[in-house]
């Protein structure tokens, strides 16, 4: 049983992610402590963070058994539960969605980290040990094969070293993508190490294979391939230990190596700098296509017609210019407003905090005196009733206090949330209103220069007209009359 997870924000991305039909073949809520839509329910419980003053209001996991393992809705339901108690998330409002990939079934589970009776977030320290101790649970209770772990399934004596996993999360998706698989490339590049005797020999040979050998930022040494894409050397080389590694390359100095930043524009370039495939040739008994006439043919570019794509990419660029400032500026108007956001959520806990300590002051009960209180115990100690009414009677009005201050809190925190929404919303209205406004304009700008440029070569053209006619009659002296002959 493998379950990953881990506290996050961005409620609007992971709704997204979690309802996405196009890579999953099923997606099933299975359950949901909110109503209305998934997204909804984790903008509100990201919402609910502003009370706490934190940023990550959502925990989301993720309960992924072994294929070969068919797991009841009962079964399901459990793992959810034992998850929950392991990470402390106990009451916490959730979300529970089911998906299938490949015929491959897996859950993921959302959490609500405000407690609301505290004001606090629930603590996601040592998540991943929790992690490891409900998927242990999960194991025995469900009579699962037992997964290695790192932390809390982890025993020293047998598993020495740390697991490793086959693949990371990236190259499992490259290799979703159609890319090489990540076990393909492994056993390509261990191939190649083990038939090399030196550091250099090495590096000929990955680069005879089409990969590019570069200097990490954080690791000695990484490979590029094809594509691109940067993977750590160490990682392509199962069983083999860094020192092994480092004194292997011994003869290559790192420092004469490219960057991952600058083998990656040499390879992009290159891709580009290809030439394009010769076009095949016909059979001798297919006759090539003839070409057109030259009355049917495109007329070839003029000057005119270069001078105008000049004079407009020139406006392009002065125009994209614009489009940039204006979006840092549409940037710094909505990095503003969550400021401001922010700073009146603050004040407006910081404010219904203050109200309610003076209304919790000010609704206590007062005390009975001291004869008063004599004669309760009295009545109580003769009627064990009587003592069972008046606790009932406290818990009742606490109660009815504890459930009159929650709902009070879920208002202010939806007025906010509504309150935020809308003026998003209005921003947001605005911006694009003036986006289209600038490009309109830009649009007629354009057609008004483009439109000037040619009327001032056709006075260009008509002058010249007017030049030529009067140096011909320069030429050819005043007109004679017929008639002085």
């Amino acid at each position: 049983m493998i379950i990953k997870g881990k506290s996050r924000a961005g409620p609007s991305q992971l709704a997204h992610h979690l309802g996405r039909a196009d890579t999953n073949e099923r997606v099933e809520i299975l359950q949901l402590d909110s109503a209305g839509t998934t997204a909804e329910a984790f903008r509100d419980w990201q919402t609910y963070t502003l009370a706490t003053k934190g940023k990550l209001g959502l925990y989301h996991a993720n309960i992924d058994p072994d294929t070969k393992y068919e797991m009841t809705p009962q079964q399901w339901a459990r793992a959810v539960e034992i998850l929950e108690e392991e990470l402390g998330l106990q009451g916490q409002p959730r979300a529970v969605v089911m998906h299938e990939k490949n015929g491959r079934e897996h859950i993921h589970v959302v959490w609500a980290r405000a407690d609301m009776d505290t004001m606090t977030l629930r603590s996601d320290s040592q998540n991943y040990q929790a992690h490891e101790r409900a998927s242990l649970r999960m194991e025995q209770e469900f009579g699962h094969e037992h997964v290695p772990g790192k932390h809390a399934k982890r025993d020293r004596d047998v598993q020495p070293e740390f697991p490793s996993a086959d693949a990371r999360h990236d190259e499992w998706q490259q290799a979703e993508r159609g890319g090489i698989d990540h076990r393909e490339r492994k056993a390509q590049v261990t191939t190649l190490y083990e038939a090399s005797d030196t550091g250099p020999a090495f590096k000929a040979a990955l680069e005879d294979a089409g990969y590019v050998l570069a200097r990490g930022d954080r690791r000695d040494f990484v490979i590029l391939d094809t594509d691109a894409k940067a993977h750590s050397l160490g990682r392509q080389l199962p069983g083999v230990k860094a020192a092994e590694l480092r004194a292997f390359m011994v003869d290559i100095d790192s420092e004469s190596l490219p960057s991952v930043k600058e083998a990656r524009a040499a390879i992009r370039e290159a891709t580009r700098a290809e030439p394009t495939p010769e076009q095949p040739r016909l059979p001798e008994h297919v006759a090539p296509q003839q070409e057109p006439p030259a009355s049917d043919r495109d007329p070839a570019p003029t000057w005119e017609d270069a001078h105008i794509e000049s004079l407009r990419r020139a406006i392009m660029e002065q125009h994209s210019v614009e489009l940039k400032e204006q979006e840092l500026r549409h940037a710094r108007e909505v990095e503003t407003l969550q400021q401001e956001q922010e700073a009146k959520a603050t004040k407006a806990i910081e404010d219904f905090a203050k109200e309610q300590a003076q209304r919790a002051v000010a609704e206590r009960p007062q005390e009975p005196g001291g004869f008063e209180r004599m004669w309760r115990n009295i009545r109580e100690a003769v009627d064990e009733e009587a003592r069972r009414q008046r606790l009932a009677d406290e818990a009742r009005r606490a109660a009815d206090l504890e459930d009159r201050r929650n709902d009070e809190i879920r208002i202010m925190v939806s007025g906010l949330n509504a309150a935020q929404r809308q003026e998003i919303d209005t921003l947001v209205d605005r911006q694009g209103k003036e986006r289209a406004d600038l490009l309109r304009e830009q649009a007629s700008d354009l057609k008004r220069r483009i439109e000037d440029d040619e009327r001032a070569r056709q006075l260009a053209r008509e002058y010249e007209k007017r030049q030529q006619e009067a140096l011909a009659r320069e030429r050819e002296g005043p007109e004679r009359d017929p008639r002085a002959r």
